[in-house]
C-alpha cells in the first residue's frame, strides 16, 4: 500500500509539475507574441503617417518646383507668386511647419511666412549639406536644430532644383512637425517601457516617442542595419545588457525612411511572472492536498485488515487522483476567465491580432487624385474588401460615393474605419454592416454586428484597450462622438458621428 500511494504521490507531482511548467512556458511565449503583434502593429502605423507626412510635403513641392525652376531667382513677382502657393496649402495645416526655397549658398528667397522672405539661412543645416553633396531627390532629413522661425521640432523634405550644367541652384524645402508624432502615439504607445520613432536609414531622427531613455547609439545603428537588410520584422536586440523586443517597418514609398516601435522584454513580462507564481503556488498547494490525502489513506489503511484496507485505499486514491486532476483543468479555465489581464485572455483563447490592414489603409488614404479632397465612400469600400478578404468574413458597406473630405483628415477617418470594423469581426464574428450617410451637417458611420452583445453598463469612454482609444484620439480634434448600443434583433453597433465641417477644412 505505502508503495502504491509513494509511486501516485510521484505521478502526480510529476504530472501537476509538468502541466504548470507547460501552462507558465505557454503563457510566456504568447505574452512575448502579443508584444511582437503590437509593436509591429505600431512600427507600421507609424510608418504610414510618416508616409502620409511625407506624401504631403511632396505635393507641396512638386506644385511649386516648376516656378522655382523657371525663376531667375531675383525677380519680386514670381516670388511673391511662390509666397502665394507655399501660403495656400500649409496655411491651416497642422502637420507641415512651414516651407521655403533656399538658394545656392543656403540663403532663404522665399518662404510661406511672407514676401520678401525673413532673412535666415539654411547652409548649416542637414539638407542643404547633403544636396550640397548630390544627395538624391526627394531627401528626407532629420535636423537636430528647431525651425529658425517657428522655434518647433521638426524634419526636412527637399527636393534640390539644378541647373543644365548639374550645378546646384536652389532647394525647395517643406518642414513637418516632429511634435505631431509625439502626441499621437504617445497615447497609444502606453505600454511599460515602451520606445517607438520615425528614422532615416542614414542616420537621422525624424520624430520620435519623448521618454527618459532613449535609444544607445549602437541599438540605432543595429536597427537602420535590420531596415536596411529587411523591410520589415521583429527580432530581439539587446541594449546595455537589456534585451527589447523591436519591430520596425521601412517605407515602401521612400525607401530611407523606417519606423521602429518596442518593449523591454523585463517589462512585457512583469505580469506574466505573477501569473506564473500563481500558477506554481496553485500547483504546490493541490500537491500538498494531494500528498497529506495520501497520507491520511496510508495511516488509516494501517489500522485494518491488510487485504480491506488495501483494496480501499486504491479506491480513495483512485478516486482523488481523478478529482485532483480535474480540479487543474477547471482552474486554468477559471484562471483565463477571470483574469483582468488582456494579454493573458487572448494566450489563452488562442488568439491573435490584427492590424496589417493600416499599411493598406494609408494606401488607400493616399491614391486619393486629389490635393486637397478623398471620398470618403471609396476609402471605406476599399478597406471592408481588405478586411473582409482578411477575416473571411461578410462585410455590408452602405455608401454612395462621392463623399468628399479634406485629404488632411483621410488617415484619421481609415484608422476610424479599420479599428471599428476590426473589433466588430473580432468581437461579433458577423455578419458584419457598415453605413456611412451625410445628412450635410454630419457624416455618420455605423458599424454593426449581428452577433455579439456589449455588457450591461458599457461606456465606450472608459474603454482602455487600443482600438477604441485610437478611435477616440482620432475624433477629438474633429470634434467628433463615438457611441455604442445593443441591437434590439441582437448584436451590437458603434456609430460615430463627425461635423461635415470639420472633415471638410484643411
Amino acid at each position: 500500500m505505502r508503495r502504491v500511494l509513494t509511486t501516485a504521490c510521484v505521478i502526480f507531482a510529476v504530472a501537476t509539475g509538468v502541466v504548470g511548467a507547460y501552462i507558465i512556458s505557454q503563457d510566456r511565449a504568447d505574452t512575448l507574441r502579443v508584444v511582437g503583434e503590437r509593436t509591429r502593429s505600431m512600427a507600421r502605423m507609424i510608418i504610414a503617417h510618416g508616409d502620409a507626412a511625407t506624401d504631403s510635403a511632396l505635393q507641396i513641392i512638386n506644385t511649386v518646383y516648376p516656378l522655382v525652376d523657371r525663376w531667375d531667382l531675383t525677380d519680386p513677382d514670381t516670388g511673391r507668386t511662390i509666397y502665394a502657393r507655399f501660403h495656400e496649402m500649409v496655411e491651416g495645416n497642422n502637420v507641415i511647419a512651414s516651407a521655403w526655397v533656399v538658394d545656392e549658398a543656403g540663403k532663404n528667397i522665399a518662404d510661406s511666412w511672407g514676401y520678401p522672405p525673413r532673412p535666415v539661412s539654411g547652409a548649416e543645416r542637414p539638407y542643404f549639406t547633403a544636396h550640397k553633396a548630390g544627395a538624391e531627390d526627394p531627401l528626407v532629413a532629420g535636423d537636430g536644430q528647431p525651425g529658425s522661425v517657428t522655434g518647433k521640432e521638426r524634419f526636412t523634405v527637399s527636393r534640390a532644383v539644378r541647373r543644365p550644367d548639374g550645378s546646384l541652384k536652389a532647394i525647395i524645402v517643406v518642414g513637418v512637425y516632429g511634435s505631431v508624432f509625439d502626441t499621437l502615439y504617445k497615447e497609444a504607445v502606453t505600454w511599460p517601457g515602451a520606445r517607438a520613432g520615425l528614422y532615416t536609414t542614414n542616420g537621422g531622427v525624424l520624430a520620435r516617442i519623448r521618454n527618459a531613455r532613449l535609444a544607445s547609439p549602437a541599438f540605432a545603428q543595429e536597427m537602420r542595419a535590420r531596415a536596411l537588410a529587411s523591410p520589415s520584422g521583429t527580432a530581439l536586440v539587446r541594449q546595455d545588457d537589456e534585451p527589447r523586443i523591436v519591430s520596425w517597418s521601412r517605407s515602401a514609398s521612400h525607401p530611407t525612411v523606417f519606423a521602429t516601435s518596442s518593449q523591454p522584454v523585463t517589462d512585457a513580462l512583469e505580469q506574466w511572472k505573477a501569473r506564473a507564481w500563481t500558477t506554481a503556488l496553485t500547483a504546490l498547494a493541490v500537491n500538498a492536498v494531494f500528498w497529506g490525502l495520501a497520507l491520511f489513506i496510508l495511516r488509516w489503511s494501517v489500522a485494518k485488515q491488510e487485504a480491506a484496507a488495501n483494496a480501499l485505499a486504491v479506491r480513495e486514491v483512485n478516486h482523488r487522483v481523478k478529482n485532483s486532476l480535474q480540479l487543474i483543468s477547471s482552474l486554468m479555465h477559471i484562471r483565463a476567465r477571470k483574469s483582468d489581464d488582456p494579454a493573458f485572455q487572448a494566450a489563452a483563447k488562442d488568439l491573435t491580432s490584427q492590424l496589417t490592414a493600416l499599411v493598406e489603409t494609408y494606401r488607400f488614404v493616399q491614391s486619393a487624385d486629389s490635393l486637397e479632397a478623398v471620398d470618403a465612400a471609396v476609402t471605406l469600400q476599399g478597406l471592408c474588401r481588405h478586411l473582409e478578404d482578411s477575416y473571411g468574413i461578410p462585410i455590408t458597406v452602405a455608401a454612395t460615393p462621392p463623399l468628399a473630405i479634406h485629404a488632411n483628415h483621410g488617415t484619421a477617418f481609415a484608422v476610424i474605419v479599420n479599428e471599428l470594423v476590426t473589433n466588430a469581426l473580432k468581437h461579433g464574428g458577423g455578419p458584419v454592416k457598415v453605413t456611412l450617410s451625410d445628412d450635410g451637417d454630419s457624416l455618420r458611420l455605423a458599424v454593426a454586428s449581428d452577433r455579439g452583445r456589449l455588457p450591461e453598463g458599457f461606456s465606450v469612454d472608459e474603454q482602455k484597450g487600443f482600438g477604441l482609444k485610437a478611435v477616440r484620439t482620432m475624433l477629438q480634434p474633429l470634434g467628433g462622438r463615438m457611441t455604442a448600443e445593443n441591437l434590439a434583433d441582437g448584436g451590437a453597433c458603434f456609430t460615430v458621428t463627425i461635423p461635415a465641417a470639420a472633415l471638410r477644412r484643411g
